[in-house]
C-alpha cells in the first residue's frame, strides 16, 4: 500500500494529468479536488477517481483542455451556465466562484450548470464557500442508479448533495453524502475490494438484497433513509436536470440522444450572512451550534458527538502528518489509468515505492 505526502500526491496528480493533456493550471485545479478529498479519507473521489476519470474523459473526448464554461443566461443572482468541455473540477471551482460573486452583490448567487463533466466531491466546492466566509450548498445529478423508495428499477441517480459554513473558531461544518445509502465510489470500492455488500445497499429485480459483490452491477441502489432520500434525490434532480431544462431522474445523463443534454447537472448556492444581519455574528452562532452538539451526553464509549466535516478535518491533520495511504486495489486502478493513456509510468512514478 503506497504511502505518498501531500505534496508528493499533489504532484502525481497534476504532472499525469498535465502529460495527459490538460494545461498546468487544469491540473492544478485538479488535484486541489482531489487531495482534499484523499486527506479526508474520502478515497472514492481521490486520484483513483480524478486520474481515472480525467484521464479516460480526455481519451472520449468529453474534457477538452481550454474549454470554458459558457454563462447561457444571466439573471444577475442567478445564472445558468454550460459546462461543455470544462475539465469538471475547473467547472466546479469557477461556478463556486461565479455565485459567490453574485451573492457578495445580491446576499444569494444561484448557478445551475449543465453539459458538465463530473466534478468529483462536492464538499470541496461547498468548502471554497466557507473559507469567504460564506455558507455553500452544491447538489448534482447522475445517471439512473438507485431505485425510488417502493420500486425496484434504477430511475434516480445517487444524487450527492453537500453544505459548509464558516464558525467563529472552529473549522468549518461541512456535510457531504450521497442521497443513496452508499455512494457509487463505495460500490465500486466494495467490488474491487471483493468485500460482501452490506444487505440495505442494493437490490435485484424482485427487491431481494443483493451482498455478492460480483453482482454489485445488476441490481438498483437504496435510496438513504427510504423515502426520506427518495424525496431528496428527486428535489436534486428537479434543482439540476429539471431547472436547465436537460434531465430528470430516469433519463440518461450519459447517453442523452441531443448532446446538449449529456453529462453532469449541478446547482451551487452561495449565502453571504453579511446580508441577513452580520456574518461574525452568524459565525458565533455556528460556534456556538458545535458547542451544544460537543455537550450533548455522548452514547457510551464516545468521547463527545461530532458535528458534520470533524471526523474529515481530523484526519485530514493525521494524513498531512503522517502521509496518505493509498488502497492496493485503488493504486491498480491509478496505474491502469496511466498506462492505458501511454503515459511515462516511471517518470511520474518516480520515488514512490
Amino acid at each position: 500500500m503506497p504511502l505518498l505526502t501531500e505534496d508528493r500526491m499533489h504532484r502525481l496528480v497534476a504532472e499525469t494529468l498535465v502529460a495527459g493533456g490538460l494545461s498546468p493550471e487544469e491540473a492544478r485545479v485538479s488535484a486541489d479536488a482531489s487531495v482534499f478529498a484523499d486527506l479526508r479519507g474520502a478515497a472514492t473521489h481521490g486520484i483513483v477517481y480524478i486520474v481515472r476519470r480525467t484521464l479516460e474523459s480526455i481519451r472520449d473526448g468529453k474534457t477538452v483542455s481550454g474549454a470554458k464554461m459558457q454563462i447561457v443566461r444571466d439573471g444577475g443572482a442567478t445564472a445558468l451556465v454550460k459546462g461543455a468541455g470544462v475539465v469538471g473540477p475547473v467547472l466546479g471551482v469557477e461556478a463556486m466562484k461565479l455565485a459567490m460573486e453574485r451573492a457578495r452583490v445580491s446576499g444569494t448567487g444561484i448557478v445551475n450548470t449543465f453539459n458538465g463533466n463530473p466534478i468529483g466531491l462536492l464538499g470541496y466546492y461547498a468548502h471554497l464557500a466557507a473559507e469567504e466566509g460564506m455558507i455553500g450548498l452544491v447538489m448534482a445529478n447522475t445517471a439512473p442508479a438507485a431505485a425510488p423508495h417502493g420500486a425496484t428499477s434504477m430511475v434516480l441517480g445517487t444524487n450527492p448533495f453537500a453544505y459548509a459554513t464558516p464558525s467563529a473558531t472552529s473549522r468549518p461544518i461541512l456535510f457531504d453524502i450521497a442521497t443513496t445509502v452508499a455512494s457509487y465510489g463505495k460500490l465500486q470500492a466494495a467490488k474491487r475490494r471483493g468485500s460482501p455488500l452490506p444487505e440495505d445497499w442494493l437490490i435485484d429485480a424482485e427487491g431481494k438484497p443483493i451482498t455478492d459483490p460480483k453482482r454489485a452491477d445488476e441490481g438498483a441502489m437504496l435510496p438513504c433513509g427510504g423515502h426520506k432520500g427518495s424525496g431528496l434525490g428527486i428535489l436534486i434532480h428537479l434543482l439540476t436536470g429539471g431547472l436547465s431544462g436537460t434531465t430528470v431522474g430516469g433519463e440518461d445523463t450519459h447517453g442523452h440522444p441531443d448532446p446538449e443534454k449529456r453529462g453532469q447537472g449541478a446547482l451551487f448556492m452561495a449565502i453571504d450572512p453579511e446580508w441577513f444581519g452580520s456574518r461574525a455574528v452568524f459565525e458565533a452562532m455556528v460556534e456556538a451550534q458545535i458547542g451544544y452538539i460537543h455537550a450533548a451526553r455522548p452514547l457510551p464509549g464516545r468521547e463527545h458527538a461530532l458535528y458534520p466535516g470533524e471526523r474529515g478535518w481530523s484526519e485530514t491533520d493525521k494524513r498531512q502528518e503522517a502521509g496518505i495511504p493509498v488502497a492496493d486495489e485503488d493504486w491498480a486502478v491509478v496505474l491502469k489509468a496511466i498506462r492505458g493513456a501511454r503515459l511515462d509510468e516511471a517518470s511520474l512514478l518516480a520515488g514512490i515505492a
